[in-house]
């Protein structure tokens, strides 16, 4: 049987992410699944597998670029064994998504200043024998002030929780047009909420967070897909096997199926 990668938006999720599933793999097959952009190979969260106990592998990209075409490629014993045609991925709403690829938590914002990126490096400057010499490392990443609008309870108790529980206290920052020095991962050292009214009774507010840049969660942090509640929430207390079965011929098709 030959290798065969599929790719599927799980539209009903905010933001949307991507199963990715294998099949026609050999028990004991070592594999790894790359999400290739702009010939950029990136290994999918959680993507490596170094021997498979069944003939299908599966795992949820949560993390992927939307506006750019999108390829997902699974390399077999050390060699590409099968690619996805191209895709490009839509961030419904037009606007900007906050999220946490391992809890699921996510906020719909709009950036209203994000008009500098400030970088630095570690450095010691000296004066020898009247000349000075800088002593240097490599240049960091960026931080800078960034402020962000909402209009709505919802979205600030979003971005709120967000805050508060992205896991290590880094979260993802993507935009729907594949726009350079926007998209990457960050962690807020300081926030800043600002009230259109001073009563509070007007929802609009105002948050200036100081992003850091980040480098992404460890590879054993694992993005959240579904629980055995949410399976029992979409069939409803009266659910059985059989209409499990009638959906999902196969445990592959449950693993990468939408249960929001």
């Amino acid at each position: 049987m030959a290798v065969v990668i599929t790719a599927t938006v799980q539209a009903g999720v905010y933001p949307p992410r991507v199963a990715v599933a294998v099949t026609g793999l050999t028990l004991g097959d070592s594999i790894t699944i790359y999400r290739v952009v702009a010939g950029m190979r990136s290994e999918i969260r959680d993507g490596t597998k170094d021997s498979v106990v069944d003939t299908s592998f599966a795992r949820i990209d949560a993390e992927f670029p939307f506006g750019v075409p999108v390829t997902y490629v699974a390399e077999v014993e050390g060699v590409d064994a099968a690619s996805t045609t191209p895709d490009t991925y839509t961030l419904p709403g037009g606007k900007v998504v906050l999220s946490d690829a391992i809890t699921g938590l996510g906020a719909e914002v709009v950036i209203m200043a994000w008009d500098a990126i400030d970088r630095s490096r570690q450095s010691s400057a000296f004066q020898v024998g009247g000349r000075n010499v800088v002593v240097m490392g490599q240049l960091g990443q960026s931080e800078g002030d960034v402020e962000f609008f909402l209009d709505t309870d919802a979205g600030n108790e979003d971005l709120q929780t967000l805050l508060e529980n992205a896991t290590q206290g880094v979260f993802q920052a993507r935009q729907p047009g594949g726009y350079l020095d926007v998209d990457g991962y960050y962690a807020a050292t300081a926030v800043r909420q600002e009230r259109f009214s001073q009563d509070g009774t007007d929802p609009r507010r105002s948050w200036t967070l100081h992003l850091v840049e980040t480098q992404k969660w460890s590879s054993f942090w694992l993005t959240a897909t579904f629980t055995y509640q949410d399976v029992i929430d979409f069939y409803g207390v009266s659910g059985t096997y059989q209409d499990l079965l009638d959906d999902h011929a196969s445990y592959l098709d449950v693993l990468i199926g939408d249960w929001s």
